[in-house]
């Protein structure tokens, strides 16, 4: 029997109603989640709290009306590049653990004796005569 186009409008108005009727449970069951009240009322008390903080830094700075220091910064030495251009980067600071020198001084002593250990043993190699050339 072949399906007529009476069924197809049937079987879709069927799952038309099915999938209202499901999304209305699933709003249903959002808005009445214990979880998603606690969601909405600490986004609400954020809000609120951004709010205020805006509130506050606001008045603050109407207070402080007297004029700011210029902040003097040194002169970085400007290379300008053969077209014109001026590189501007912002400065960052190198940070150097208190023992960095010891430490580099450490490990290229630890280099140097091993290079002499490792030579020793293979000069002795050579006159024992178990490694010859």
């Amino acid at each position: 029997m072949p399906i007529r186009q009476w069924d197809m409008i049937g079987r879709q108005s069927a799952a038309a109603a099915h999938n209202a009727a499901a999304g209305t449970v699933a709003r249903v069951r959002r808005e009445t989640s214990l979880v998603g009240q606690a969601s909405r009322l600490s986004a609400e008390a954020m809000q609120q709290g951004q709010d205020a903080v805006k509130r506050a830094s606001g008045t603050s700075a109407r207070r402080s009306s007297r004029p700011q220091e210029p902040v003097v910064s040194d002169p970085v030495s400007v290379h300008p590049a053969p077209d014109g251009y001026v590189r501007r980067s912002p400065v960052q600071p190198i940070y150097e653990s208190a023992d960095y020198r010891r430490e580099i001084v450490r490990r290229i002593v630890n280099g140097v004796v091993v290079v002499i250990v490792a030579l020793v043993l293979v000069w002795l190699l050579l006159r024992s005569g178990i490694l010859a050339f």
